[in-house]
This record gives C-alpha cells, structure tokens and sequence, in this order.
C-alpha cells in the first residue's frame, strides 16, 4: 500500500472509529485490553509533588488509572518512576489501590536514573545502578507491577562486558521475585554513541534480558524492518509504540508484530508531537492501534 492510500486509510478508520463513539458502540475490548499508556504522555499536564504548582498541571498522578479508563477505556498504565511522588509502602499501597479501582494494571515501570546505568565505566556507579534498579524492581511487586525497563546507555565496546554483567544481576534478583527486566532500542539523530540494533539485541541474549520493541526508536525504514521482527519476538509482552507518520508508518510496524507472532501490549508514547493537545494526540493513537491491532 503505498504511502498517501495507507494514510487516506489510517485517517478513515480514526474517523469510522470516532463516529462510532459518537454514536455510542465502544471499540473492541480485547483491543483496547491490548492498549496501554505511558505517564509520559502527559507530562505538561501531570500534576504531583515533585513538579512546580501550575494551574495547567490538571491530571494528579493518583488518578491517572481513572483518567485513562474514563476518557479511552484503556486500563494498562505504565509509569516513569520519576513520576511517582515517594517510594513509601503506604504510597504504593494506595497507589496500586488506586489502579485496582478503575480496574486497571501497571504495566510496566520505565526507570531513569539520570547518569546511573549499567555503560558507567566506573563500577561503583554501576553497582549503584544494579542496587538501585533492585529497589524499583522490590517496588514493581509491590504495585503487582510485572515489568521495569532499565536504560541501558551506550553499550559501547570498551563497556559492554561489564554491561552484559550488570544486567545479569538484575535480571537474577528480578527472576526471584517474578518481575521481567526490559530494554528498548533507543536511537537519537544528535548522540554520537547510538548502539546498532543488532548490538542492542546480543546485549539480550547474553543477559537473559527481554525486548521492549519501541518502532519509534530507529535511524531509518530499512533498519526498522529489519529490528523488529526479531525483537517482536524477544519480548516479555510489552511494547512501546510512537506515530509519526512522516518519518515512518505505525500500520506497517504492527503489521510486522503480527507476522512476528506478537500478542502483547502496545503501550504509547506520545508526546504531544501531533499537536498541542496531548489528550488528542493519544487519541489519534489509540485509533492507529485499534484499526490495525
């Protein structure tokens, strides 16, 4: 399909699906259950102790389960752990209550710790990233939480043993407690030290660590195509997905899913790069994912 008819298509099925709306039938369940967004989503808009007081800030974390099954009916949340205003028990435990309510599940937790990650040449800084990511994963249980996401910085050759070496460890404590540890590809056009996919993917089998396929996070179409039926299958049923459709198309990377035998979640990433308003730039998102999921 060539690329004005697949966008004429795309553009016709988020109309078809939002007059359906109007008229009051709700999407596919097992679809919207397939579903997921990152807190990320809404980050000028998300209110919480740690962000300046803003009278544009409108969505408090706690809610952020009820605001996602209200407005798109979608109940799988997946949150960046800076968004998280303490790592109290009493916390989480309201926290998870919160999502249980609006009968919801946390995904996924995405951890950034600024400098911290398993590249540090210094290895006291790795040990306090190994250290570190054991807490979050200690909390992930708490949430009943089944996946965290590590950033994995450059992995470049003079680091990556020690790498692969890190990442065994966490893997190891998060196996004991049944958690999954995950890493996306993550490519920038103005960083000198992107690691090839095919890199990131050894790093994944040598770690006994999973994929969290990202479509948005390659330099080019050819090494998208090429990625991602691989890591579609080295997952441990979490994805991320972003739409920019003039850099790629969104279709055909879940249609690459599909042939990689894929069934897990599609959690989004959007950051309002599809206008100002991020409630609908998810929306045009959520519509992609159901007319192609």
């Amino acid at each position: 399909m060539g690329m004005i008819k697949r966008r004429e298509f795309l553009i016709g099925s988020g109309a078809a699906l939002a007059s359906r709306r109007a008229w009051g039938q709700r999407p596919d369940a097992a679809k919207l259950d397939r579903i997921g967004v990152m807190s990320l989503c809404f980050d000028a808009i998300l209110k919480s102790a740690s962000r300046p007081a803003d009278p544009k800030r409108t969505v408090d974390i706690m809610a952020f389960a009820d605001m996602l099954a209200e407005r798109y009916g979608i109940h799988r949340v997946e949150v960046q752990q800076t968004d998280f205003d303490s790592t109290e028990p009493g916390y989480f435990q309201e926290f998870r209550r919160r999502v249980e309510r609006a009968k919801s599940k946390v995904n996924q937790i995405n951890l950034e710790f600024a400098n911290l990650n398993i590249s540090a040449t210094d290895p006291v800084i790795r040990l306090e990233t190994i250290e570190l990511t054991r807490s979050w994963i200690d909390h992930a249980v708490e949430l009943d939480c089944p996946r965290v996401m590590v950033a994995q910085g450059t992995l470049a050759p003079a680091v990556r043993q020690t790498a692969i070496a890190a990442l065994k460890a966490m893997n190891a404590y998060a196996k004991t407690k049944n958690v999954s540890v995950t890493m996306e590809p993550r490519w920038r056009a103005d960083a000198t030290n992107n690691a090839p996919w095919d890199v990131f993917v050894d790093v994944l089998k040598a770690s006994g660590t999973y994929a969290n396929p990202d479509c948005g996070n390659f330099p080019d179409n050819e090494s998208r195509a090429a990625a991602l039926p691989i890591m579609y299958k080295m997952t441990a049923g979490s994805s991320h997905v972003k739409h920019f459709p003039d850099r790629f198309s969104t279709a055909e990377a879940i249609r690459i899913s599909k042939e990689a035998g894929y069934k897990g979640i599609f959690t989004i990433e959007e950051r309002g790069a599809n206008g100002p308003d991020p409630y609908a730039a998810v929306q045009t998102v959520v519509d992609v994912l159901l007319a192609n999921i």
